[in-house]
């Protein structure tokens, strides 16, 4: 996906993702069904927004994934698009390419791969609603909840 970014492009990326760009994740819940009961579910995500459709196809082009628009606008106000990377793979590989480029989201990348890498190590249990292994503990709310205040807005 990225081996063949130039540094300058690596560099690049890491400005609009430390610029324009959220490294977090969204916490949910999924009802129960016939199948599984009520549990916790952890989404990682890496999203840039701009009102700039050019940049976003640009970034879309280096990063090989797909651009989501999500209309976000209030009255007088531009409609903003966003490229959303959501996969385990391509936010580790994404987001250890741009690290050492960048300067405010560090630390919020550094949780990230290893909320990723953790949850790929994870053994799936599956079948008759169990959730076994696959349940979410500790670890993801610990990453979570660090996050969470990294991404704090005002004071």
């Amino acid at each position: 996906m990225l081996a063949h970014l130039s540094e300058t492009d690596k560099a690049w990326l890491a400005g609009f993702i430390d610029g324009e760009g959220y490294i977090g994740i969204v916490k949910g819940k999924k009802k129960a069904g016939p199948w599984n009961s009520d549990s916790l579910i952890y989404h990682p995500w890496v999203i840039v927004t701009s009102t700039d459709t050019k940049v976003l196809e640009d970034i879309q082009l280096v990063v090989s994934t797909q651009k989501r628009a999500s209309l976000s606008r209030t009255a007088g106000q531009k409609a903003a698009y966003q490229v959303k990377i959501t996969k385990f793979d391509d936010i580790v590989l994404l987001l250890e390419a741009v690290l050492p480029y960048l300067r405010l989201k560090q630390k919020q990348a550094k949780l990230l791969i290893e909320f990723c890498k953790y949850r790929d190590s994870v053994k799936i249990v599956t079948g008759r609603g169990s959730r076994g292994e696959t349940s979410f503990g500790d670890v993801e709310e610990n990453i979570y909840l660090q996050l969470r205040e990294l991404n704090k807005r005002g004071s």
